[in-house]
């Protein structure tokens, strides 16, 4: 795992005080929310002397409680769905939305970053919905503010940044995190992970936020949290460049996010609804904020085209849920009631029991306390100041950690009306004061059992996700196996064509170019008479491995049969085609085959071709691909060649197949 961003560095660009930080009414929220003993009322005032700012927290609320029957309508209800933490985080990210609409960045275009990291904030949010490997709140503050690494650049060297992501642009071949790091000695994601941390986010969540570009090399334990909250990281950067695309782009990304989807665990079915679900979120948000939105993809219809062309590559362990603490030997049991002595008289009652036991002494209270403790039960008293016991319980059933508490109502008169009132609202029992013992005992063993019977339901419910998870690793194990090249690890002839027909109806339907290059490895045969075949097989996973480095990103190579390969170019001009070729065959140039006795030197042939009107389809394309190769064999091989195009087949030549 890499090292992350020189502190030093870090503290430099923010003595500048040129870095994007909150300001006006969120930065009172930061500093309040930072006290030790702040309070919901002395929040909820600062809050609303912002009105823009009300509406998005209760609409941010009603985005985790959405599938309740009850809506969240004001400001302390959402900071009880909330929390603190997540309260101060949308406050810095929509406060840097509202201060760096725009900026000096020329060729930063800040509309759709704020579109894009909007996005990835819904994303991110529905995804922890199912993957449950953080709360859905922080979930959507964090993707909110995981790119904000760029934002930072764009502010603090805006001409110079702006210079670099033209370049970007004009040579697509180039990461971007590497100009970044030759311009500015650090990246965007170091910057991003820099300043979450120096907003008070966890090293869980910032260290995510530093890989998830680069996942490859983070090396997080599989299974992990931050491993889990890297993959939702990836696939809702990848739900965002969909929603972002064009029409005829949309098709062409949807199965890599279907593949990836699938190693998290997630049902096919389902992820299309959460996709539909986080397009109509997106709208509703950029209206509220005012941010420009097309309209989203079908992702029903996308995600059913897309099943058929999942790419490759080796699938992850699905992330595990935390699993709930075991009520076997007792359970925790929070008790709110106004007066001293009935608690006390309770704790006595329930730790005699075996239980382990929490006080509030009001209904707000007890809210707050709540959301921090996450008892199995709680026993509630109906009359209490503030907040009865009603209205909390109404708000437990608000949020989804309190809709799993078994609650327990104490009340002075035993009233059907009153009852039934108890029991719409979401209690599961009642006890009459003054509380008989007996009764008391015989109440918590019922709701003991309904809580253990909740729990094993869902052990049993993620032992069935867990098994599917695993049965759709297997499957596409087994497919990729049918589709891949033993010797090389490269895709074989089977997946060569069918990805190539993939590419041509996509270029049909965009009219974009398409390219492809035959490679041939020179004296192949000779190497494999005069060494044998063993020495041959050493060859070709050596000449693949040169390949494979020297590839551009959006290339796909593919081992045909014995030494020969085809790279498939999308979106590739000849001459740009051409340029790739020549660098192929300069990296198998300059390999030295180390075989444990000689060391061979070695050489390719590349004919390479373009898509033009002339070609019906992909065999001709191929076809004319062959020929170059050909052409370069006869015009004395290491050569990179061309059927179409004037002078588009000079190269270098070489000598092949000879021991040094």
């Amino acid at each position: 795992m890499p090292p992350p961003i020189d502190m030093n560095r870090f503290e430099q660009l923010k003595a500048t005080g040129d870095l994007p930080s909150p300001r006006g009414v969120a930065l009172a929220i930061i500093r309040l929310t930072q006290a030790e003993e702040v309070s919901m009322a002395e929040l909820a005032r600062v809050i609303k002397s912002d009105p823009a700012f009300v509406g998005r927290l209760i609409k941010a609320a009603n985005g985790v409680v959405s599938f309740h029957r009850r809506a969240v309508v004001s400001v302390q209800e959402a900071l009880m769905v909330l929390g603190l933490p997540a309260v101060r985080t949308m406050a810095l990210g929509f406060s840097l939305l509202s201060s760096y609409r725009k900026g000096g960045c020329v060729g930063f275009d800040y509309g759709r970053f704020w579109s894009s990291s909007l996005l990835m904030a819904l994303s991110m949010q529905v995804i922890a919905q199912r993957l449950r490997v953080i709360a859905a709140d922080e979930a959507f503050s964090l993707g909110l503010l995981a790119r904000v690494g760029e934002l930072a650049l764009a502010t603090l060297y805006p001409s110079d940044y702006g210079r670099l992501l033209l370049e970007s642009q004009r040579f697509p071949e180039l990461r971007l995190s590497d100009l970044e790091q030759q311009s500015f000695a650090l990246t965007h994601n170091e910057l991003s992970a820099a300043m979450l941390a120096d907003w008070g986010l966890p090293v869980v969540f910032t260290e995510p936020v530093l890989y998830f570009e680069q996942a490859e090399r983070a090396g997080f334990s599989a299974g992990g949290r931050e491993e889990g909250l890297l993959q939702s990281l990836v696939l809702s950067r990848a739900l965002t460049e969909i929603c972002l695309a064009s029409e005829v782009e949309q098709a062409a990304l949807m199965p890599p996010v279907l593949k990836l989807a699938t190693r998290l665990g997630l049902d096919r079915d389902d992820f299309a609804a959460a996709c539909e679900r986080i397009g109509r979120e997106w709208l509703e948000w950029s209206k509220l904020l005012q941010l420009e939105s097309v309209a989203p993809p079908a992702f029903g219809s996308l995600v059913q085209k897309g099943t058929a062309a999942l790419p490759r590559a080796e699938p992850l362990s699905p992330v595990q849920p935390v699993a709930a603490p075991s009520v076997e030997s007792g359970m925790r049991v929070m008790v709110v009631d106004a007066e001293p002595a009935v608690r006390r008289e309770l704790r006595g009652l329930l730790e005699a029991a075996g239980h382990l036991v929490v006080e509030a002494g009001n209904g707000r209270e007890g809210m707050e306390l709540a959301l921090e403790v996450q008892p199995h039960m709680m026993v509630l008293d109906w009359a209490m100041p503030e907040m009865d016991g009603l209205e909390l319980v109404r708000a437990l059933r608000a949020t989804k950690m309190g809709r799993g508490i078994y609650v327990l109502l104490l009340t002075q008169v035993e009233d059907d009306q009153r009852l039934v009132e108890a029991f719409e609202a979401g209690a599961d029992d009642f006890v009459v004061k003054p509380v008989s013992p007996r009764v008391l005992g015989a109440r918590l063993r019922a709701g003991q059992r309904v809580v253990r019977l909740q729990q094993e339901l869902e052990r049993d419910r993620e032992e069935i996700r867990h098994f599917a998870a695993e049965l759709a690793i297997t499957n596409r194990r087994l497919q990729e196996a049918a589709l891949t090249d033993a010797l090389t690890g490269f895709p074989n002839r089977r997946y060569a064509i069918e990805r190539i027909q993939q590419e041509w109806i996509a270029s049909t339907r965009n009219r974009r170019p398409l390219s492809c290059m035959l490679i041939d490895l020179d004296g192949f045969k000779q190497i494999n008479d005069s060494h044998g075949h063993d020495v041959g097989d050493m060859v070709l996973r050596q000449a693949a491995d040169a390949l494979r480095v020297a590839l551009r990103g959006q290339d796909v190579i593919c081992r045909t049969g014995g030494d020969e390969f085809i790279v498939i170019c999308p979106d590739t001009e000849l001459d740009a085609a051409m340029t790739c070729g020549e660098r192929l065959r300069e990296a198998v140039e300059a390999l030295v085959v180390e075989t444990g006795g000689p060391r061979l030197k070695l050489t390719i042939s590349v004919g390479v071709a373009v898509r033009d009107a002339s070609m019906e389809d992909v065999d001709a394309l191929i076809k004319r691909a062959d020929q170059g190769a050909y052409k370069a064999k006869q015009r004395g091989r290491n050569l990179v060649a061309s059927m179409q195009g004037a002078g588009s087949d000079e190269s270098s030549a070489g000598t092949a197949g000879l021991a040094v």
